[in-house]
């Protein structure tokens, strides 16, 4: 679900930035994923904040009034810098509404430095559909309760439950009748090549490719971001390939993670995939200076965090051969 939001968020973002000159001043505005919802339906709704680069928005909590839309919850918040002056910032609620017939979000303030300079989004509607009958008359008088037969899932529980042990037993003799694998030695880990030869290597094969078409770009930055991410998960234990650039970055930023790795690395990974990111699905063609940029930082990340890396095993190995 993470992933349908990301992707929504780069398509409402990309058609707003084709409508701004880079000279005007903010820019804000709303957008709800549906035209027409039942009573109490879960919906979103996506604001955002097109500005300078230096400027922080503000956006409304979930304790603001949202008009006829009530806020359940802030289900992801991010930014994306377009260019050199202007970044994208954005927030997805979800959210619900109990109207009637119509509903209205009303105008919302979302605020810039400090809340001294603000921008009020438009005001949208949507129809809601009652859940009613549009024949109905009255009230209806309660119906006389209805007899059900002995229900059957405790039986299917149990043969499930049995089927479970009877495999577990199986399987248990089927093991104990396995031959013991053989040792791996030392000499047979010492082939495996390490993750940073992997990743080094495929992101040197990109130094001659060509960018002078899109196809050609975006095959690049497909392979530069799924190098990365290989390399982060396999080094660091981390789900990098099945993880949004949002959600990997929190994992980077967690106590367990940050320890292992020098200060900056989530900053600079962030940069590489979100442009990756921008190419893949809002067709974004960056230009091959910058492409060939993200490729030296790349670089960079794999050489800074092996240092990390080798330098934590040294001290490992001093602390055991002292003890």
């Amino acid at each position: 679900m993470s992933r349908l939001y990301l992707y929504v968020t780069l398509a409402l973002s990309t058609a707003f930035v084709s409508q701004l000159d880079t000279a005007q001043a903010q820019r804000v505005d709303a957008y709800l994923s549906e035209d027409s919802v039942y009573v109490g339906d879960r919906f979103t709704l996506t604001l955002i904040a097109l500005h300078g680069f230096d400027e922080m928005p503000s956006f409304p909590s979930t304790d603001s009034a949202f008009g006829d839309i009530l806020p359940v919850d802030l289900i992801s918040a991010g930014k994306r810098f377009m260019d050199a002056d202007i970044r994208l910032d954005s927030a997805i609620y979800e959210v619900t509404t109990f109207a009637l017939d119509t509903a209205r979000l009303a105008p919302l303030i979302i605020g810039f430095g400090g809340n001294t300079v603000t921008a009020v989004t438009p005001a949208r509607e949507l129809r809601v559909t009652s859940l009613v009958p549009q024949d109905a008359t009255g009230i209806r008088d309660m119906a006389s309760p209805v007899e059900f037969g002995r229900p059957l899932w405790p039986y299917v529980l149990l043969g499930f439950a049995v089927l479970i042990v009877a495999a577990l037993i199986w399987y248990m003799i089927w093991r104990r009748r396995q031959p013991d694998p053989l040792p791996v030695t030392e000499t047979e880990d010492l082939d495996l090549p390490s993750p940073s030869a992997v990743a080094l290597e495929r992101l040197r094969a990109l130094e001659n490719t060509p960018l002078t078409k899109r196809v050609q770009v975006e095959a690049y930055y497909v392979e530069l971001s799924d190098t990365l991410r290989t390399y982060v998960e396999d080094r660091l234990l981390i789900p990098a390939l099945e993880s949004t650039t949002t959600e990997l970055i929190q994992d980077l930023v967690h106590p367990n993670v940050q320890h292992q790795i020098p200060a900056g690395i989530p900053e600079q990974l962030n940069q590489i995939l979100s442009l990756s990111d921008l190419v893949k699905f809002a067709d974004v063609t960056p230009s091959i200076p910058e492409g060939r940029t993200a490729l030296e930082e790349a670089v960079t990340v794999v050489q800074r965090i092996e240092i990390k890396f080798d330098q934590r095993a040294a001290s490992e190995k001093f602390v055991k051969a002292g003890s």
